[in-house]
């Protein structure tokens, strides 16, 4: 299988049920053909490069996903007939999907941020090499501007 993205503009005026059932009618077309969604994005209302049917804004939908050719063969012949779309590209993405990793990417392990306690006054902390070398350079720095920078002349009796 192979990972292709789609990405769809519609009609600008369209209200927010109808996008979404535009996209749940293309889902399901993906799902019913043992493909896999990855993801959906709505970009939202955007200004077109050149009108499309009279038209100078699209509603941009991405749809990621994982199929055969078949599916992108069905989709995007349900796309053309569609009425509510204007535009539509299809591209791949991936040759071949490690399945694997595909499961990874949609589900992210949960990862707990590990607080450690702040330390007491009394408890010494020790610096990573990468902040001491900081700490030195920037004491380098300021030894040598004072000794590069001349002191102001100023009035005696001051």
């Amino acid at each position: 299988m192979r990972r292709y993205e789609t990405i769809f503009i519609t009609y600008p005026d369209l209200p927010e049920e109808d996008i979404t059932g535009l996209v749940e009618r293309y889902s399901a077309i993906v799902k019913d053909r043992q493909g896999i969604i990855v993801k959906v994005e709505k970009w939202g209302k955007r200004k077109l490069a050149y009108e499309i049917e009279k038209q100078a804004r699209g509603f941009y939908v991405l749809i990621d996903f994982v199929g055969t050719a078949a599916i992108v063969t069905e989709f995007e012949r349900n796309l053309r007939i569609g009425d509510k779309i204007l535009k539509f590209m299809t591209v791949k993405t991936q040759e071949a999907v490690n399945l694997e990793e595909l499961e990874k990417e949609m589900n992210p392990p949960d990862v707990e941020a590990k607080v450690e306690p702040a330390p007491t006054p009394d408890q010494e902390v020790a610096a990573t090499p990468a902040e001491t070398e900081a700490a030195e350079t920037a004491a380098v720095v300021a030894r040598e501007d004072e000794v590069l920078s001349p002191e102001p002349a100023g009035k005696e009796g001051e």
